[in-house]
């Protein structure tokens, strides 16, 4: 049964299944991205723009990164660097982005088929489930290992859709990056960008529908009729 996303500009986004990144989405990790990607560049005399994190750093594979932003490592100084980028995230702890827990918990309880589709490595995503408590969450769960190319690219969100029994246009995608919402608007699908309202235009400029601060925007409600037949409610942001 298809639901509706209802937005302040009084959009519909029709939805059977919604998809959410995980940096910048469910976890806050800005900031300690930034700040390793702004060391590296230093130890190579490099400057980072606000364009380079927005197009190739945040939602963006390592491996992306390093190939567009640093491609005069060699292969041994791109090794390390992948050792020191695991070994960070590794002592890092996460936190939730606000209201990303309960709005999860809430799909979860309705019943919504939700997929979690994400750059980082499946050690990393396990590590942010369990510190959160969300491991039953998802039916599926889309890493950069799954594909072959990273966002921008669509197939990462074609393959969430294809595991959720969906076709992309019945899906509704979560994301804080430029990248992410274009690859999920090449899938076909609708996006809600999460973003500070200062930055906001760069999602809506990509394809994002909605660009809202945090997912405490995001209200479950669930009509009698869903609750009996066990279908989802409406989401109001």
């Amino acid at each position: 049964m298809r639901q509706h996303i209802m937005c302040k500009d009084s959009q519909q986004l029709p939805y059977e299944a919604i998809c959410f990144d995980m940096d910048g989405v469910i976890v806050d990790t800005r900031f300690a991205v930034t700040s390793f990607w702004q060391r590296l560049a230093a130890e190579y005399a490099l400057t980072l723009t606000l364009d380079d994190f927005d197009h190739h750093i945040y939602g963006c594979s390592a491996n992306h990164t390093l190939e567009t932003l640093f491609p005069l490592l060699s292969k041994r100084e791109q090794e390390e660097v992948y050792i020191k980028l695991e070994q960070y995230e590794q002592n890092s702890m996460y936190r939730e982005i606000p209201g990303a827990i309960a709005l999860l918990r809430q799909l979860h309880a309705a019943h919504l088929p939700l997929a979690l589709v994400t750059s980082a490595h499946r050690w990393k995503v396990g590590r942010v489930l369990q510190q959160l408590g969300l491991e039953q969450i998802f039916a599926a769960q889309i890493t950069v290992q799954d594909i072959v190319r990273g966002k921008p690219d669509p197939a990462c969100y074609i393959q969430a859709a294809q595991a959720l029994g969906k076709h992309p246009s019945c899906c509704v995608a979560f994301e804080d990056a430029k990248s992410g919402v274009l690859a999920a608007r090449a899938a076909g699908m609708e996006c809600c960008g999460v973003r500070e309202p200062s930055l906001a235009q760069v999602l809506l400029d990509a394809g994002a529908s909605i660009v809202i601060p945090d997912l405490t925007a995001v209200v479950v409600t669930f009509p009698a009729q869903a609750r009996r037949r066990k279908l989802p409610g409406w989401i109001c942001i």
